[in-house]
């Protein structure tokens, strides 16, 4: 998959341990139509732009709240390469007795890829024999990331605990550098959100001719654009395209600095790799490897701003993680992401994202994984908490809900929203409002100091709360216990929807957890 300074490069063992759903139990309406090889007609039932009325609304939400848990569950368990051959004839056609697949052998591997497409997605491709093949799971997990990194952070997340619930009717726009001959990561995108689309960017010829020959047998010309680089130009070029602003920048860099190293690796290798790698070395090589690659995106980034919301890259190394976050640390860049994905037990790869926006992502978005040997220095700050967690026996859980509304409604907020009906609510504030510096100026002034009891217009709030140093969500739930444990436990939640100081969110934190003392027993936690 050719990038616009040298292209992508196949990882050995990429294939190996490749994991799916067992789409032979089927679930639901989209993994039925899916497995059926419909995938793609259920996805042309609406055009992104056509209006919906109220009615059908929920209907589409729940449509596409069942299409995303489809999606979810997919390479969670084994292939059965068995149940495979036995939906696709040309799959069973390349497997060595029924059920083993032979990753050394190319034709092998291309077969796969094609034939997950078609069934899991609705996709068809044609592949060139000297161009990298690319791994469905892996990049499926990577398009997964970049919808829980879109859907927590979107201005519309901070009206409800539930972050994602309408992002899915919102335009967005992805641009992939060095898309190659497959396209995939457009193709995956366009498959699972209707209102998505994408620029596709590369410099290698043949994997343009193939990129778009893919658009077009899947029928996205209206919602892929190809575009033609060179080495030379700039990554992300929005000027050059005339766009004003997208949404999310994604990447699989070239992994090798030289061909030299690429030999040299090679023959390091004590055995041969586990899978076929059928890519030409302009998709594996450039100058820095994937650390130059990404920095280019990095120092462009710094330029072009909050033009895109989240620029991302898919890495091979953890070291170029650690290193990557280390130069975002420099420039002073702290709303990021971090995440691996995990194909089998073999292979693992990172993807390091960062945002100019003050919105923050979830925690699995922004952390998914445990602290590394590396420590704190790689992970971002955490955007959510538990305030509490105590027996339900033990606390008036409607005590609780009116003492945690009444302390955050007597702060000075900029808005304050409260659903009964969910026992959650969001808020934001211009600051630190709940200092005693803050109140005792307030005091002086003699003015109101429970903005967040106004009712506003929801027009008027989201114009106001946008540029609010602080947005916040949180709630008060009851949740049963986990194996054995029956009892129920009375669970404050508290997540960091916006702002760009981790010390205002810790501090916060702190008042929401003395007004649940309040109410909760000693010794909570």
């Amino acid at each position: 998959m050719a990038s616009s300074a040298g292209t992508k490069r196949k990882h050995s063992g990429d294939e190996a341990g490749l994991e799916a759903t067992d789409r032979r139990t089927s679930t639901s309406a989209p993994k039925t139509a899916a497995a059926s090889g419909q995938a793609g007609k259920r996805r042309h039932s609406r055009a992104p732009d056509e209006q919906i009325d109220g009615c059908a609304r929920a209907g589409v939400q729940d449509e596409q709240r069942a299409s995303d848990d489809y999606f979810r569950r997919l390479y969670t368990t084994e292939l059965d390469f068995r149940a495979i051959g036995a939906e696709d004839h040309d799959f069973r056609d390349v497997l060595e007795g029924d059920s083993h697949l032979d990753f050394s052998k190319p034709t092998s591997v291309m077969q796969l890829t094609k034939t997950l497409l078609r069934l899991d997605f609705g996709l068809l491709i044609d592949l060139p024999n000297d161009r990298l093949c690319p791994p469905v799971p892996n990049r499926h997990n990577y398009v997964l990331w970049m919808k829980d990194l879109i859907n927590s952070s979107s201005a519309s997340s901070g009206l409800g605990c539930d972050r994602d619930e309408h992002e899915h009717e919102h335009r967005v726009t992805g641009l992939d550098i060095g898309t190659g001959a497959s396209a995939i990561y457009p193709l995956l995108g366009c498959a699972q959100r209707p209102s998505w689309s994408f620029i596709a960017t590369d410099i290698d010829a043949e994997s343009l001719a193939y990129a778009r020959k893919n658009v077009a047998f899947n029928h996205y010309q209206s919602r892929i654009r190809v575009v033609d680089r060179v080495v030379t130009d700039p990554l992300v070029p929005l000027d050059a395209l005339g766009i004003e602003r997208i949404d999310f920048v994604m990447t699989n860099p070239p992994f090798y600095t030289s061909d030299s190293e690429l030999q040299d690796l090679a023959k390091q290798k004590a055995r041969p790799p586990n899978s076929a790698c059928s890519g030409a070395p302009v998709e594996m090589v450039c100058e820095g490897g994937e650390v130059g690659f990404v920095q280019r995106i990095m120092d462009e980034s710094m330029v072009l701003g909050e033009r895109v919301r989240w620029y991302t890259s898919m890495l091979g190394k953890r070291s170029s993680l650690e290193t990557l976050v280390g130069m975002l640390h420099k420039r002073g860049i702290l709303n990021y992401a971090v995440t691996t994905f995990v194909q089998g037990n073999k292979t693992r790869r990172w993807a390091l994202g960062w945002s100019f926006g003050n919105r923050r992502p979830s925690l699995i978005a922004s952390r998914g994984f445990e602290q590394p040997a590396a420590g704190k220095k790689v992970l971002p700050y955490p955007t959510e908490m538990v305030i509490v967690k105590e027996p339900l026996h033990s606390v008036d859980v409607k005590q609780l809900e009116k003492t945690v509304c009444g302390a955050l409604k007597a702060l000075d907020l900029v808005a304050w929203n409260w659903d009964e009906q969910r026992s959650e609510g969001t808020g934001f504030a211009d600051g630190n409002v709940w200092s005693r510096a803050h109140r005792r100026k307030k005091a002086r002034e003699q003015t109101p100091v429970a903005r967040g009891g106004t009712v506003v217009s929801a027009e008027t709030q989201q114009q106001d709360v946008r540029k609010c140093a602080f947005g916040f969500a949180i709630s008060i739930r009851t949740e049963n216990g986990a194996g054995n444990d029956v009892s129920e436990s009375v669970v404050v939640m508290l997540w960091w929807l916006q702002g760009n100081d981790a010390k205002l969110f810790e501090s916060f934190a702190g008042v929401v957890r003395n007004s649940v003392r309040v109410c909760a027993p000693e010794g909570s936690s």
